[in-house]
């Protein structure tokens, strides 16, 4: 019989038909589920004027497609930057858009009688103020209308002049009738003007009031993330953005200590933000880096001629002939993006299997997750504290976070230069030794425990050598005289005026110690060849470090790097002298501008 020789034909084929329709049904677009989730702020990148905020959330532990809703986000929100990533260690989750909406909704004034009675007095005052338009497009009117009786007036009288019909009181009359009207329309004017003056301040501030309440309608802002996962295993979503009115200045104080031959350096932050978010145990990194800086120079663009031609007439066809073109009213897509259900959104297949840790996958989920589009940032020149901060939005308050405390390693050096001061100042110099990049910022240097002054510390980068003046040392003198000034006449065939300084720097050390000192002074440069200048004489020799030879030396800057003795233990302090001559030669009759002594 056919029968039993049929069945297990027919039984592979209904198993076949079945696996089809299991697989067909496990490949259709699964149903969206709206979700919003507890987003705490758990990070804050912190720029000069901007904050990267991430915001954290866990999705759900099964497999689906979901819209997680970020809501409630602030006004000074960027809403371009909005982006988020999707972490999922054990696999099975794929971000596929992110976008951002900002809905205005109707505030519900019941709920809060301050902003009820402040919305109805304003509307009392913008219903005034539209009845003192009123009555200005009255005045105005009546102005009109006594111009034309003035016209009319003067037109009839300049008919009647010089015969028996004008009639000279009734014109009079008129006349002073005319005046008083015009006089009253003034008055009225002015009174109005005064009123009107009065409701706009009024509505003005009735109007911020309300505003500041929350005003007539609430804006809603809310990024909405559409995430996929394809198994149970856990992800976590990081919702970031960038908000405005946050920033952080550098301040800084130098603590030198020359007995010691110590100096430190405090870096510190100075954040202040009124985001409208307050920012509770976050994790705070500073940056120098600039979000909102262009990563590429703008391109040269090159310069056409050609034969000028009319533009067409607004509505008419175009240049060519061809109907103008229209642009398409939607926004382009880009690849990956899209809401579920537009036409298979979600690209071809493409996720890396990854490990499940035991979860099972669902490959049909794999295919319609593949290729999604996901925005990541990076940052550089980070500062992460290393602890849990706290900071209220305040525009009032600042807080003052340390960075770091550098050690540095100092050298202090006395800087004398009578010529220009009597004083004998301290520097020391050192090199940023921390991987710190030191931005330009207020520096407040310490001596000891006093302060001697505030500053500007410039932009400093690892390595590179800082300058700090910490104030004067009246223990050390320099005194600078004028020895000798003579001129003379030189030369047998070639006459030539010879002048010739003497100068003397005395330098007097009433230190313990032996103490080493820069000093500046200065001799003449010629720019002509027709004057000589020179100095013939020096004791001790000049400087000759290289940054000293080749940038200051051939300006006529003259420096010494010299050690004076410590004062002698019965009192008598050290000295130490420094002598040169400076010679300047130029022929007879050649006049040459002012040397100063």
């Amino acid at each position: 019989m056919p029968y039993p020789s049929t069945l297990p034909t027919m039984l592979h084929a209904a198993t076949f038909i079945l696996s089809l329709t299991a697989s067909i049904a496990l490949a259709q677009e699964p149903k969206l589920e709206t979700l919003t989730p507890t987003a705490p702020i758990g990070e804050v990148t912190l720029y000069q004027g901007r904050a990267m905020v991430s915001r954290m959330a866990a999705a759900p532990e099964r497999e689906g497609l979901f819209e997680l809703r970020f809501t409630n986000l602030p006004a000074a929100i960027d809403a371009d930057s909005v982006q988020a990533t999707v972490s999922a260690p054990k696999g099975g989750a794929k971000l596929l858009d992110v976008r951002f909406e900002a809905t205005r909704l109707p505030n519900d004034a019941n709920s809060n009688p301050e902003l009820k009675k402040a919305i109805e007095d304003l509307e009392a005052a913008q219903r005034a103020g539209q009845v003192l338009a009123l009555r200005g497009q009255r005045l105005k009117d009546q102005n009109d209308l006594l111009n034309a009786i003035a016209a009319k007036t003067a037109t009839e009288s300049a008919k009647d002049f010089g015969s028996k019909s004008l009639d000279p009181a009734a014109l009079a009359a008129q006349v002073e009738w005319l005046g008083k009207a015009r006089s009253d329309l003034i008055a009225e004017r002015t009174a109005l003007d005064a009123e009107t003056l009065a409701n706009h301040r009024l509505a003005s501030s009735l109007d911020a009031k309300v505003n500041a309440l929350g005003g007539r309608t609430l804006i809603e802002r809310t990024a909405i993330v559409t995430l996929g996962k394809s198994s149970a295993a856990p992800a976590e979503v990081t919702l970031r953005y960038l908000v405005g009115d946050a920033t952080w200045t550098p301040k800084y104080a130098a603590r030198a200590d020359m007995e010691a031959k110590t100096l430190s350096l405090e870096y510190d932050a100075q954040i202040l933000q009124n985001t409208g978010e307050s920012w509770d145990n976050i994790k705070l990194t500073l940056s120098t880096a600039q979000p909102t800086q262009r990563a590429q120079p703008n391109g040269v663009a090159p310069i056409v001629v050609d034969v000028f031609v009319p533009p067409p007439i607004a509505g008419s066809m175009v240049a060519t002939g061809a109907p103008a073109p229209m642009m398409d009213a939607a926004p382009m897509a880009r690849k990956g993006r899209g809401k579920p259900g537009e036409g298979g959104p979600f690209g071809s297949s493409g996720m890396d299997p990854g490990s499940t840790g035991g979860y099972d996958k669902n490959e049909a989920f794999e295919a319609l997750f593949a290729d999604a589009v996901a925005v990541q940032s990076g940052t550089v020149a980070n500062f992460p504290i290393n602890r849990s901060v706290t900071i209220t939005s305040d525009a009032q308050k600042a807080r003052t976070q340390r960075i770091a405390t550098i050690d540095l390693s100092p050298t202090f050096v006395h800087v004398a230069q009578p010529v220009a001061d009597p004083a004998v100042f301290i520097k020391a110099t050192a090199a940023n030794s921390s991987p710190y990049q030191l931005l330009s910022g207020p520096i407040t240097v310490f001596l000891g425990g006093d302060s001697v002054g505030r500053t500007q510390l410039p932009d400093l980068s690892a390595g590179s050598e800082m300058t700090f003046w910490l104030g004067t040392d009246r223990r050390i003198e320099a005194k600078r005289q004028l020895v000798r000034k003579g001129t003379a006449e030189k030369g047998v065939f070639g006459k030539s005026d010879v002048t010739e300084w003497e100068y003397r720097i005395d330098l007097v050390n009433t230190l313990p110690t032996a103490a080493t000192i820069e000093v500046y002074d200065r001799m003449p440069v010629s720019r002509n060849e027709q004057v000589k200048v020179e100095l013939p004489k020096v004791t001790p020799a000049l400087a000759t470090d290289a940054k000293y030879v080749a940038d200051e030396k051939p300006q006529g800057i003259l420096k010494w790097l010299v050690t004076v003795p410590a004062a002698a233990a019965a009192g008598k302090p050290g000295t130490l002298a420094i002598d040169w001559t400076v010679r300047e030669a130029h022929a007879q009759g050649t006049q040459v501008t002012p040397i100063p002594d």
